[in-house]
């Protein structure tokens, strides 16, 4: 389902975008919200230390989210956006690293005119640091509520590397493969070693394909899953494997970066739609 398509009422965004090289965006997501904000940052340092420029939203909340990981703390976020522009509310993170505090993003979005959004995402018409990458941190969200995480059609689960977490990291991908039906998944798994890694993939793999129709790939693992510590630098062939997933991806699957946000802020008026008539 590509909402940016279909939908009349955004005629206007897609007359107004003009062509431009297409990025990536990358949703991760997994039933423990402190390790994926983990895996999404050691994947975002990952790829920055790679040269290549990345911007991560972080829709979860302190102690559990990519900010605190980094040591951060952001003064202003996506709802400050449409007053203050979007370079103005980004925080800087590393080299090529930036962060934008999205937490309740989805209904921040929502709220949001057409005309906002064209505002807000005037400011990288014509930019040369725009983003390559744009990492959706979704943490466990999408177990308890929609998340702008899924929109993204390149996604990365964080399986916990315990056995007794399979059946909880099977949910999170189920939730979001119904709120959005993507089917490029990529599976990291933190906390095991490799051998262990592969037999907890294996497991969930078969059950995805069984029940979803869905092929995961096996990104790889990071054995630690200590609390709180700090992601180190991640190997890089993960990267690598990161990287070229994002590049086999068809092209009718890419998109450029306003239209990224127009397919968010859509996503978000369906979602808000969806709730009210619960």
């Amino acid at each position: 389902m590509r909402l940016a398509e279909p939908l009349d009422q955004a005629s206007g965004l897609r007359r107004l975008f003009a062509p431009e090289p297409t990025f990536q965006a990358l949703g991760v997501i997994g039933p423990d919200a402190r390790l994926t904000a983990n895996a999404c940052t050691a994947l975002a340092l990952g790829l920055g230390r790679r040269g290549h420029r990345v911007m991560v939203m972080d829709e979860t909340r302190p102690p559990n989210n990519v900010a605190a990981l980094l040591g951060v703390m952001p003064r202003h976020g996506l709802a400050d956006a449409p007053s203050r522009g979007l370079v103005s509310v980004l925080r800087q993170a590393s080299d090529g690293l930036v962060l934008l505090a999205a937490q309740n993003g989805l209904n921040i979005l929502a709220g949001w005119s057409e005309h906002q959004l064209l505002d807000m995402t005037d400011d990288w018409r014509s930019r040369a640091d725009a983003p390559e990458w744009l990492l959706l941190n979704g943490g466990d969200g999408v177990l308890r509520h929609h998340s702008l995480a899924t929109t993204a059609n390149l996604r990365v689960l964080v399986l916990p590397g315990k056995r007794a977490s399979l059946a909880d990291a099977y949910a999170a991908m189920k939730a979001a493969h119904t709120a959005w039906a993507g089917k490029h998944w990529l599976v990291l798994v933190v906390g095991a070693e490799s051998g262990q890694a592969l037999s907890l993939f294996t497991a969930l793999s078969e059950t995805a394909q069984r029940f979803l129709g869905l092929t995961p790939v096996f990104l790889g693992c990071i054995a630690s899953d200590s609390p709180g510590e700090q992601p180190g630098p991640l190997d890089a062939v993960l990267v690598d494997l990161l990287s070229d997933a994002g590049g086999r991806q068809v092209e009718a699957d890419r998109i450029n970066f306003e239209q990224y946000w127009q397919r968010m802020w859509l996503y978000s008026r369906l979602a808000a739609d969806a709730a009210g008539k619960r």
